[in-house]
């Protein structure tokens, strides 16, 4: 009787060790977020973990706080605080020790100018969907910064 009462325990402590890993642990779900990096530190009592915030720029939420689980990947980070970054996370079901359910699996620097390029070049694919917008535009650059024209170019160029 006093076996099968501990075994039953022991079962018992299994499932629930084995449920609240999954819980903890769970991918709700996953993205990438790119900004720029205005803080990064090492914080917690017992699992220190890397809390940081992202200035995303625009939009109604300006910034993002996000935790790294992993210490090497926060002490990468780290040393890129102030640049354009862009990060996966993967965001998980419950936080139990850290400040965030969103825990950041990687990360790269962005270039900002890169970004500045392919938003240009967006919008001359917009505004080219109107050759009236182009033959009242393209004078004006011409006129006031033929550099820019150069820029366009480039867009049509990798089109």
């Amino acid at each position: 009787m006093k076996t099968k009462l501990i075994g039953i325990l022991i079962i018992i402590g299994l499932i629930l060790a084995g449920a609240s890993y999954v819980i903890l642990n769970y991918s709700y779900s996953a993205g990438n977020r790119v900004g720029k990096l205005v803080k990064l530190s090492k914080k917690g009592f017992l699992p220190k973990t890397w809390e940081g915030t992202l200035d995303l720029g625009s939009g109604d939420r300006l910034t993002w706080d996000f935790s790294v689980h992993d210490d090497e990947l926060g002490e990468k980070l780290q040393k890129h605080s102030g640049k354009m970054v862009n990060l996966e996370y993967r965001e998980l079901l419950w936080r139990l020790f850290y400040d965030t359910k969103y825990d950041v699996t990687s990360w790269e620097l962005t270039d900002a100018k890169e970004n500045d390029m392919a938003m240009l070049c967006r919008f001359v694919d917009v505004l080219r969907k109107d050759k009236k917008i182009v033959e009242i535009i393209r004078p004006m650059i011409q006129q006031y910064d033929s550099s820019l024209l150069e820029k366009i170019r480039e867009c049509q160029n990798e089109r």
